[in-house]
C-alpha cells in the first residue's frame, strides 16, 4: 500500500538525506570544537602540542558517541515505541 502523501514526519524506514548530512556535521563540528580549545589551553599553559591531541580525541569520541546514539539507539527506540 503507497505511503499517505500527507503524512508528515520521516518514513518508517529510516533517516531522510539531511538527518544523515546533520549527523556528519556535528561529528566534523565536535572535532573541530575541541581541536580549538586544546590549541587555546595549550596557548595558556605552554604544553603544545599535548591538550591539542587530547582535544581532538575527545572530540572524536564525543562526535562518534552522538553519531552512534542518532543512528543506532534512537531507531532502535522509536521501534520499540511503534511496537507498544
Amino acid at each position: 500500500m503507497p505511503a499517505d502523501p500527507r503524512r508528515s514526519g520521516p518514513p518508517k524506514g529510516g533517516l531522510q538525506p539531511g538527518d544523515m548530512m546533520g549527523v556528519g556535521l556535528q561529528f566534523a563540528g565536535s572535532i573541530l570544537l575541541f581541536l580549538f580549545v586544546g590549541m587555546w589551553l595549550d596557548g595558556k599553559l605552554g604544553t603544545a602540542p599535548w591538550l591539542l591531541i587530547v582535544g581532538v580525541f575527545v572530540g572524536g569520541s564525543a562526535g562518534f558517541w552522538s553519531m552512534y546514539r542518532r543512528l543506532v539507539i534512537e531507531p532502535r527506540e522509536r521501534e520499540k515505541e511503534t511496537k507498544k
